[in-house]
């Protein structure tokens, strides 16, 4: 991608008010989506859901963003052009926070763990369903029973309470991100109804949204590339979507990540050439201390940043020599530690139970809890150990790797994956060692088996990245590597939910491929799945063997993913071929 591409004085003005007719155009389409979501409530049958418009709209949105991205390049930079951009950013989200979320209903975690944390009570200690199915008596524990008087005194508590997703299993989120929830449900008048609550959520996790916009705007200057592409974030539909309207806490995550990139990667700028660097003079040595405790920060807030860490102990060693790294790296562990400490569970906490119930996330949850230990504590882990252990969903690479080790007969015919090629015997081998180790079931050994190959393979990518990164003082180098490793990280992970892609997508902007972009509007194809599950939820699609949900698993994702992937590929190949026709580093 191009560092600038500047307007000549003469066409500067018609690039400018064709932004502008852009922005006004997306204002609509979000404010259409607002009043269109509240046909996704609850209250709504899921068959009477306008899925195929949304997504429509959903389409028109990314068309009128990309041409967004080519129009803002072209407009003169400076001030003006970041004012409507960050103007029309802000609009977006103003008119996207109030409405209904659209087919994703994570916040009423995030609300009851909120109220839970508020009432003293660990999120951890009690799942959703032992709350809401315990019977007020005498000798209930004091914490369960202040749960069971919140739920019994406050109807919209309740009504959030039992929409809970998965409220068999207690929260997985971070303790970080437990403080947010309990900062907005202390905001929040205890009579609010539902919707003032989920209203409320959401425009705290804006907020830090619209704070990740400014680190971007700020890392963009710092490295002198042209202010039109923070609409790459800013103006993105996914974004919009994902947390103004479904109100995702990853917002969260990602402005600590990309600020404890911006604190990393910042000091690398400090060559006098570039007038906005020379502020990192005062801050000495502290700037990758500060860098580390946001990284620990954002782990604490959603796990995945942990992936960084060596990419961020190459940076430090960079800047500041193995001795001083090494002590920020120490620091980063001890804090990060500290802020998990309350997920570490105890020895007397029993675990949950088996998870061979719950078919990778796609089908049915755990049971509830055994009627006596409905009153016992929770494993803190149990809710992401089962995320890690079953969970698939939106997935493709993962998808190609565990459909073809899992055993046929394991596999009904109506769900047995058509590209699933390898012989049985094959798999019996290639399974044989793993299952003499986890003593499990096929499926579950072949799941298991699957995340350890795609892990394996996403550590490799990582030591080449940080490996080919370690030598540069480009801090744009660096972020480049940063954006990859969280894009290959989402790549093969067997949970690819579209607001995952948020966590690379500050840093798009660094990618060597243009392909890039088009990620985050191919993944909103996700929501196509609830339609084909309401619509044929038993019958098989379009003449093949395959029910609505099991058709988007093993048939739509290819759409989705693999005409992306022979992009990217020939993108790729097509660099290397002609090297010196292309900008080296990030700027191609």
């Amino acid at each position: 991608m191009s560092r600038n591409t500047r307007a000549t004085p003469g066409e500067g003005g018609g690039w400018f008010t064709a932004l502008l007719i852009l922005a006004l155009l997306l204002t609509g389409l979000y404010a259409v989506m607002a009043v269109v979501s509240f046909r996704f409530t609850p209250d709504v049958p899921s068959t009477a859901r306008p899925v195929l418009p949304m997504l429509g709209l959903l389409a028109s949105a990314f068309a009128a963003y990309l041409i967004a991205i080519w129009v803002a390049l072209r407009a003169r930079d400076g001030y003006p052009l970041l004012a409507v951009v960050v103007l029309a950013s802000v609009l977006f989200r103003v008119v996207s926070v109030y409405s209904w979320p659209i087919l994703e209903i994570d916040i009423y975690r995030y609300l009851w763990d909120g109220a839970t944390v508020l009432e003293g009570v660990s999120p951890y200690r009690y799942s959703p369903q032992q709350v809401l199915s315990a019977v007020p008596e005498t000798g209930m524990p004091d914490d369960l029973g202040r749960l069971v008087r919140l739920r019994d005194g406050n109807a919209a508590v309740q009504t959030v309470l039992s929409r809970v997703h998965y409220g068999e299993l207690p929260t997985i989120y971070p303790p970080v991100s437990q403080a947010v929830f309990a900062a907005a449900a202390w905001l929040t008048p205890s009579s609010a109804g539902v919707l003032a609550r989920i209203v409320a959520m959401k425009v705290i996790l804006a907020l830090f949204d619209l704070a990740t916009l400014a680190v971007v705007v700020t890392l963009l200057r710092l490295l002198g590339k042209h202010a039109g592409w923070s609409v790459a974030y800013g103006w993105c539909p996914l974004v919009v979507k994902e947390i103004a309207n479904t109100g995702h806490l990853d917002s969260l995550a990602v402005f600590l990540t990309i600020l404890a990139l911006f604190f990393a990667v910042g000091p690398l700028a400090n060559d006098g050439r570039r007038r906005v660097s020379r502020g990192w003079e005062g801050f000495g040595r502290t700037r990758e201390f500060v860098s580390a405790v946001l990284l620990a920060l954002a782990v604490g807030a959603k796990l995945y940043p942990v992936v960084l860490a060596p990419l961020f102990a190459a940076v430090w060693m960079r800047s500041v020599g193995w001795r001083w790294a090494s002590a920020t790296a120490l620091a980063f562990v001890a804090i990060t530690v500290v802020v998990l400490w309350p997920m570490i569970p105890s020895k007397r906490v029993p675990p949950l139970g088996d998870f061979s119930s719950m078919v990778a996330g796609k089908e049915d949850s755990l049971p509830p809890p055994p009627v006596d230990t409905a009153m016992n504590p929770q494993n803190p882990t149990s809710g992401l150990t089962a995320f890690l252990r079953r969970w698939e969903m939106n997935d493709f690479m993962f998808l190609l790797v565990v459909e073809n080790l899992k055993p046929s007969p394991e596999v009904k015919l109506e769900q047995r994956a058509w590209f699933s090629t390898i012989p049985d015997a094959w798999k019996a081998k290639l399974l044989a060692v793993p299952s003499r180790w986890l003593q499990t079931n096929p499926s579950r050994t072949a799941f298991l088996t699957a995340r350890f190959l795609t892990a394996l393979a996403f550590l490799t990518i990582l030591a080449a990245l940080v490996w080919r990164a370690r030598r540069s003082a480009d801090p744009a180098i660096w972020l480049q590597a940063a954006f990859l490793v969280l894009a290959w990280f989402w790549l093969l992970s067997p949970t690819q939910n579209p607001w995952y892609w948020i966590w690379a997508l500050p840093l798009v902007m660094f990618a060597r491929s243009k392909a890039w972009l088009a990620v985050s509007g191919l993944t909103m194809l996700y929501y196509l799945r609830f339609w084909l599950a309401y619509h044929w939820p038993d019958q098989p699609v379009l003449g093949t063997r395959y029910s609505g949900g099991t058709f988007f698993d093993l048939v739509v994702t290819w759409t989705e993913y693999a005409p992306w992937l022979v992009w990217l590929a020939w993108d790729s190949a097509r660099r290397r071929a002609a090297p010196s026709t292309l900008s080296a580093g990030v700027n191609s």
